[in-house]
């Protein structure tokens, strides 16, 4: 990790201890989880920012994924015909009847 983003998260860290603990409501919060045995454990990530930019041309060189085929095996069909669905049925034409 370069030295200054270490620096950086260790005085965040240090900023986020203090306001914790200087807030009686949080306070509370926390002795509550650790009377019912759990350890509170707070991460944070930290990557690079990307500007809109960057992230249009990523999202234009990415190629949309194809949709996966459809199958059903027997077990799923059956159950589908037992609630009056059966998809191998040729769907009827929509035509208004007067």
């Amino acid at each position: 990790m370069e030295p200054r983003l270490k620096q950086l998260l260790e005085d965040l860290t240090r900023s986020l201890c203090e306001a914790i603990a200087e807030s009686p409501e949080v306070h509370d919060q926390l002795e509550s989880i650790r009377r019912e045995g759990y350890t509170l454990n707070l991460f944070l990530d930290c990557k690079p920012f990307e500007s809109d930019e960057q992230v249009e041309t990523e999202n234009e060189t990415e190629q949309p994924l194809p949709a996966p085929p459809f199958r059903i095996n027997g077990r799923d069909l059956a159950i589908l015909r037992s609630l009056g669905i059966d998809p191998t049925r040729k769907a009827r034409s929509r035509t208004s009847r007067r």
